[in-house]
């Protein structure tokens, strides 16, 4: 029996949902995308998850949402190429890692990333509504005042949190650095969960040219000094070096 191609409801500029378009590529797996709006995803992701978070995704009738755990259900049901290593000192050391990067890095970078659109309704709208049509646009664009403390609320867009914010950034990096092995990877001598999520969380400032959803330009002047506040570290050149290699090409299957 012919198996349903996987559905994936995903934000296009999102790192969370990154990690599973990478796994879903990495893994050869065929798919099936729809690109969600922010703020507007909200009903769509209700009526088929029953929550508002996206990624989710769907597995032979399967719904399953947060990208941890669709990363997951996409290795038990297609274990190779694998992602999370066999040998248990190492899974351990990559789940230890996956979780710093989602829990203490990623919400860093993305209040950041979004910190240097927030202000510029037009500027959000642009991005925020990157490949859907220009009427889109100007509805997004319009009802923006509205959905804007919304926005700030949910990712913390507020001065204190942002001075912490950026005086973690630097940390985050030295702390990529240290975990780089002789290998080149984050465990032991393979690409695993580990590097993909690491990677992936820091496109949020990097945005290598293999991420599949290249930012309208021209970026805000406040995201370019902040990319340029870490280009010449070690850890900067290693996540472009990681998507160079390792970033599979795109397994979308288009409607």
């Amino acid at each position: 029996m012919t198996q349903a191609a996987p559905i994936l409801w995903h934000f296009r500029v999102s790192h969370y949902n990154e990690k599973v378009r990478w796994a879903l590529d990495f893994k050869g797996w065929p798919h099936i995308r729809k690109t969600q709006i922010p703020g507007f995803h909200v009903p769509v992701a209700r009526w088929v998850s029953g929550q508002n978070m996206l990624p989710i995704i769907k597995l032979d009738g399967q719904v399953l949402a947060g990208s941890n755990h669709i990363l997951q259900e996409l290795e038990r049901r297609r274990p190779e190429p694998r992602l999370f290593p066999q040998d248990t000192e190492k899974l351990k050391r990559a789940l230890v890692i996956q979780a710093y990067f989602d829990e203490q890095v990623a919400p860093d970078l993305r209040r950041l990333f979004w910190s240097t659109y927030i202000s510029d309704a037009a500027r959000c709208a642009l991005m925020a509504t990157d490949g859907s049509s220009p009427a889109t646009r100007v509805v997004w664009q319009s009802l923006f005042p509205l959905m804007r403390p919304l926005f700030k609320k949910n990712m913390g867009i507020f001065p204190g949190k942002l001075a912490a914010a950026r005086s973690r950034m630097m940390g985050h990096f030295e702390r990529l650095e240290r975990e780089i092995g002789p290998s080149g990877f984050l465990v032991g001598d393979q690409f695993t969960v580990a590097d993909l999520t690491a990677a992936a969380v820091m496109t949020a400032i990097i945005r290598p040219p293999e991420f599949p959803y290249p930012l309208p330009e021209p970026w805000p002047e406040e995201l370019i000094v902040l990319r340029q506040s870490v280009e010449s570290q070690p850890a900067f050149q290693w996540v472009l070096d990681i998507y160079a290699k390792h970033r599979s090409s795109s397994q979308e299957i288009v409607e």
